[in-house]
């Protein structure tokens, strides 16, 4: 049995996956990663699986006078994620290590963040509770993840719903969960956090001649499920043709007339209670 902090990653760690996280905090930034975040000029923020310290660039651009830290199991990304955010000019502690064991003191941090972390892994709740653990007293934890069943598109397509499906299982079978956002809000009472609020955001773009999101989403998402099809014939034994016929289908939903596509994206909060 693989060890619980680390599980394989699908994406991979090659310098094409390093750019496209960085790609992919700069898309969500003011979409999503910067909502309703408000900071003390002096806090402490720490990125839980913080990979090439993409997220934290995006917080760091409007909060430049945090104090940054961030954690990953793999050291490639740990040194991405250090002559990144040097070159920028941010102040960091970056540590490869074991998110299930952070190697800070209890009540360290006054924010702590995952993003797209919890569905790579097979314990949500130890990742929880260690972030609780050196969360300081009044401290606030935000995690950020989708469902990757609830990507709804129209006009619909078997193929489609068979890529899906398969992209659901690939997550599984790498020791993760497909469809942990619906369950963040539970993780953080159960760990201890307080006045806890988990939050569906409806991202829902259509055909317009007004605009270019639905085309901008669908070629964001397409960035990296492409990847995912030689795994899915490898490690699921699935139908290569069926694959790529709903990834087709599904580059095409931009061109319909009335083509639409639904994103649900789960993002908690909570606080660690105050003695």
């Amino acid at each position: 049995m693989k060890n619980k902090d680390m599980a394989e990653y699908i994406h991979g760690y090659d310098p094409e996956e390093q750019q496209r996280l960085v790609d992919q905090a700069r898309y969500w930034g003011d979409r999503l990663l910067l909502k309703d975040l408000a900071f003390d000029p002096k806090a402490k923020i720490l990125d839980i699986g913080c990979g090439v310290g993409a997220v934290l660039e995006i917080i760091g651009e409007k909060f430049p006078t945090l104090t940054f830290a961030g954690i990953d199991h793999q050291p490639r990304q740990i040194a991405y994620a250090t002559e990144y955010l040097r070159r920028l000019g941010f102040k960091t502690d970056l540590q490869v290590g074991d998110a299930y064991t952070l190697p800070w003191a209890e009540n360290t941090f006054d924010f702590a963040l995952t993003v797209w972390l919890l569905e790579h892994v097979p314990d949500s709740a130890g990742i929880i509770a260690e972030a609780l653990r050196v969360l300081r007293p009044g401290g606030k934890i935000c995690l950020t993840e989708t469902d990757y069943q609830n990507l709804l598109i129209y006009p619909p397509h078997p193929d489609f719903d068979y890529f899906q499906q398969a992209l659901c299982e690939l997550f599984q079978v790498a020791d993760g969960n497909p469809y942990v956002g619906r369950s963040l809000g539970g993780y953080l009472e159960q760990a201890g956090f307080t006045g806890v609020k988990n939050e569906a955001i409806a991202v829902h773009h259509w055909h317009s001649p007004q605009n270019q999101d639905l085309k901008g989403l669908v070629d964001h998402l397409d960035t990296w499920i492409k990847l995912m099809i030689p795994q899915m014939v490898e490690k699921l034994g699935k139908n290569p043709d069926h694959l790529e016929n709903g990834l087709t289908h599904f580059r095409q939903v931009p061109q319909h007339p009335h083509g639409a596509i639904t994103l649900t994206i789960y993002r908690a909060t909570g606080c660690k209670p105050q003695p």
